[in-house]
């Protein structure tokens, strides 16, 4: 009967920590199973929740917020009201 191995995501050897941190999940899953002889499901939650605190933080971008691109947004609208006008003179006459 095989022995079953307990381990958690604090527990985890340091090469599959490793892994984690640098955003390798699935190198940490293997890491992981051929530590400890865990299936893929189990290395695979155990690797999910230890990259919540572990992995690399991702920036979220809000393009709304960035300068650029409303100065940008607002530049095209002034361009497009321009040639509206510019079109609006020209059928005049």
């Amino acid at each position: 009967m095989k022995s079953e191995v307990i381990v958690t995501e604090n527990q985890l050897p340091r090469d599959v920590v490793v892994a984690i941190e640098q955003g390798q999940k699935i190198e940490a899953i293997k890491l992981l199973r051929q530590a400890t002889g865990l299936g893929l499901a189990n290395a695979k939650v155990l690797v999910d929740r230890a990259s919540r605190t572990r992995g690399p933080k991702r920036k979220i971008v809000s393009y709304a917020d960035q300068p650029t691109i409303m100065r940008s947004v607002l530049k095209s609208l002034g361009l497009v009201l321009l040639l509206a006008a510019a079109w609006y003179l020209y059928q005049g006459q």
